[in-house]
């Protein structure tokens, strides 16, 4: 095929010098990303400048892929770009065999709707890849913005999470209501609260026995004064005096309920238990107050531990915050908004470059030279399975036509062979017979 569309001298010349190593060509590099084929190529070398400008394109579109990754897992990863390197060289060598093959499946000179069904179809992928690539770069640029916004952010939440747990761990008392303390409930200990349970029951105590004391102090000094009114005599009332003073039997009366009181209501016992329950409940509030400061103690220790927490949780920014980060800043700056719509459409309008190019080139000779070679390949190569079938069976038909030839003398053979013994078996049945016929008289 080469030889009938480069012409004999370049067939001459091939055979001439074989083994004829090729020269470093930089040109020859930078096409072997658009996947040319140089042999073709050499018949119109007025179209190698414009096929080294597009492997020039896929190539730079190959790097920038590879410094998008890199980037990409530098904000992922914290390990050394150098140890990332192999994996975006490796990314970027993908992106540049997509290309070359979104490119050499546009060749040929195919027209028509297929043309631009496949053409906007190629399109659509390396437009979908442009956008994967450029995000990577665009959260790269403006990575030291989206840690500024991300501190920004993530201290504000650790100083509401702080506020919270403070909100919802009182010093003293319960938790306010309206606040959302499901997660935030800290244990700062048991003392505190037994104290306290201990001092509300002392307390009721105290009371029961301070009412208990005013009752009594108040009858007995009823009890007193009725007594006073009978022995010291004064107005007679009716059903409670008799108006008689002395020792009389009234006034033994009031001395002797007065005495049974005081007997069965022993009322300096009663002082001594109040003063009892002050001293102690006097020492539960020391208790409490300490207890009450070991709480504050452990729970402030607690809140700080969490709030530490939080903040270890904090330490590494990942992509997918710096990708929200983006949308919020993109949000509050018209001008970063700007700058990151632009960036996309830059570095998606590059990646998209080599097939643009070659939607913008059309046609070339090039592509006519490659569809006759294509052409001229798959005649060859019809012309070749029609030879080599025609060949397997004119070989298969001559090997039948011997085997029927052979069956057939076998078969002739085998009848001969059968005859032979058919007659031999006459010629004896004959000389049997013969012998029994010959034997027939004697015998009689």
């Amino acid at each position: 095929m080469v030889d009938i569309l480069h012409g004999p001298k370049a067939a001459q010349q091939h055979r001439r010098h074989p083994r004829r190593r090729e020269r470093p060509d930089l040109g020859r590099f930078f096409r072997r990303f658009t996947g040319v084929d140089e042999k073709i190529l050499a018949s119109v070398p007025q179209e190698r400048s414009r096929y080294t400008s597009l492997g020039g394109i896929v190539a730079s579109t190959a790097l920038i892929a590879g410094a998008s990754l890199l980037g990409a897992l530098t904000l992922i990863f914290s390990a050394s770009p150098l140890y990332l390197l192999p994996v975006a060289a490796l990314w970027g060598l993908n992106i540049a065999n997509i290309d070359r093959f979104l490119i050499t499946s546009l060749a040929g000179d195919s027209d028509g709707w297929s043309r631009w069904g496949n053409l906007l179809v190629r399109l659509a992928v390396a437009l979908a890849i442009g956008v994967f690539i450029a995000e990577p770069l665009t959260l790269k640029i403006f990575q030291e913005r989206l840690d500024r916004q991300i501190m920004a952010e993530r201290d504000q939440v650790i100083s509401q999470t702080e506020s919270r747990y403070k909100r919802c761990n009182p010093l003293k008392g319960p938790a306010p209501g309206g606040v959302d303390c499901a997660d935030f409930i800290l244990d700062g200990g048991d003392r505190a609260t037994a104290v306290e349970d201990n001092m509300t029951q002392q307390q009721s105590l105290l009371k029961a026995a301070e009412d208990r004391l005013a009752a009594d102090t108040k009858e007995e000094e009823k009890l007193k004064e009725r007594r006073d009114r009978e022995c010291l005599g004064g107005r007679r009332i009716p059903n409670q005096t008799t108006g008689v003073p002395g020792n009389g039997p009234e006034c033994k009366v009031r001395n002797n309920e007065l005495a049974t009181f005081v007997a069965n209501h022993n009322i300096p016992r009663q002082q001594e238990e109040v003063a009892r329950l002050k001293a102690k409940l006097g020492s539960l509030a020391a208790d409490r107050a300490s207890a009450e400061t070991e709480s504050a103690a452990a729970l402030s220790k607690k809140i700080t531990e969490r709030v530490e927490e939080k903040k270890r949780a904090y330490t590494h920014i990942g992509l997918l915050e710096r990708w929200e980060a983006l949308g919020t800043v993109a949000g509050q700056s018209g001008m970063v908004n700007f700058a990151h719509w632009l960036l996309r459409v830059i570095f998606v309008l590059l990646d998209c470059m080599p097939i643009i190019s070659k939607m913008l080139n059309g046609k070339t000779e090039y592509d006519r030279l490659l569809t006759q070679e294509l052409r001229a390949g798959s005649a060859c190569h019809e012309a070749e399975l029609n030879f080599t079938t025609r060949q397997r069976t004119g070989e298969y038909e001559i090997k039948l036509r011997e085997e029927e030839r052979r069956l057939k003398a076998e078969r002739g053979r085998i009848d001969r062979d059968q005859r032979v013994d058919e007659a031999s078996k006459d010629e004896e049945i004959d000389r049997l017979a013969r012998t029994f016929m010959s034997s027939m008289p004697a015998h009689r």
